[in-house]
């Protein structure tokens, strides 16, 4: 397209209506993947002068950069992208913008030295690209957005300070996702332990589910430390959250990968076995309660305790609500500590 049949304000005001439509959807708070997808896609729709948007974000320390969201009519292109980090690319603008350097547009042509734009250039009539850093306000995350124009001069002749504005708008998404991710975090975990907590119970339900008689088989424990109130009354409470989170360190160290560990409440945690029989899950019990009650937690000030617990098991029927199995390894659990503690029972 020559620079006559060019209206740049006219583009800037497509841009600037993009960009408000585009931060009307990021209220609604989607991931931040999710919300930057819509947006590339909603940019390159709106704007039919470019033909592509991609961006990548993660780990600025990353030697390869692959368009992880791509949109526009060159979006093929931008499918088979791979930048490694070289010494000619650690200096081109993808990994410039990658550590927050302000790079400015740069024009590509049929005949570009650099093969890919050579190629985009031919396939998609590209004529300029602008390579855009995006920055997370609350962790190290990093990224950048690369716009690929079919104008010479696109971004020179539009505004450079638009598209800037869109790589603080990516900019806020990141924090934001950021944020979130922290929020969640912090809801389901506990501090004491670092397992998850009761907030948790929509996950472990996941993973235990059976949705049919012909579903692997799953089971949940339901362990509670023996006399913990007398940890608390006869050796204070620094001394009984050692051993809470001495009794966690050890199911930690017990359990699969596949397996999931949960801080229940107090001196109670869960524990869901995917894919484990109730035989398994009998063994397993077993071995945290034996191992429990030949272990030494040390509490601080040179003095260390002994402490045992009981554990209620129940194995998922086909079907069965979560509820369900864990109202029967608490039932489980009763008949254990009624039974004189330090022992396994199985539900029937």
């Amino acid at each position: 397209m020559s620079r006559s049949e060019f209206a740049s304000q006219e583009e800037l005001l497509t841009i600037t209506a993009a960009l408000l439509y585009s931060a009307r959807f990021l209220l609604d708070g989607p991931p931040a993947r999710e919300a930057l997808d819509q947006f590339c896609s909603d940019l390159t729709q709106r704007v039919p002068n470019i033909v592509l948007a991609w961006t990548w974000f993660g780990d600025a320390g990353t030697d390869e950069i692959r368009p992880q969201v791509a949109a526009g009519v060159a979006r093929d292109y931008a499918q088979s992208l791979e930048i490694r980090r070289t010494m000619l690319t650690s200096v081109g603008p993808a990994f410039r913008a990658l550590r927050g350097e302000h790079v400015p547009p740069f024009a590509v042509n049929p005949n570009s030295p650099f093969s890919p734009w050579r190629d985009a250039s031919r396939q998609y009539g590209i004529r300029s690209v602008m390579a855009l850093p995006l920055e997370s306000s609350v962790d190290e995350q990093r990224g950048i957005l690369l716009l690929y124009a079919r104008v010479e001069e696109y971004f020179d002749r539009v505004g450079v300070e638009a598209f800037r504005s869109m790589a603080g708008l990516f900019g806020a998404v990141l924090s934001r996702s950021a944020r979130l991710e922290a929020l969640q975090r912090a809801a389901t975990r506990d501090k004491l332990t670092g397992l998850l907590n009761r907030n948790a119970e929509g996950l472990l339900a996941e993973r235990l589910r059976r949705a049919g008689p012909d579903s692997p088989p799953s089971a949940v424990l339901v362990c509670d430390i023996d006399r913990f109130k007398s940890v608390n009354d006869t050796h204070g409470h620094d001394a009984g959250d050692a051993v809470i989170a001495g009794f966690a360190r050890l199911v930690s160290g017990r359990v699969r990968s596949t397996d999931i560990a949960l801080r229940w409440g107090g001196e109670e945690f869960v524990v869901g076995l995917p894919g484990a029989s109730r035989e398994v899950a009998l063994g397993v019990a077993e071995d945290i309660r034996a191992r429990l009650a030949q272990e030494e937690i040390d509490v601080g000030g040179g003095m260390s305790l002994r402490v045992t617990c009981s554990i209620g098991l129940a194995a998922l029927a086909p079907s069965e609500e979560l509820a369900q199995a864990l109202r029967r390894a608490d039932e489980a659990l009763y008949q254990a500590k009624n039974g004189g503690r330090d022992r396994v029972v199985a539900a029937g």
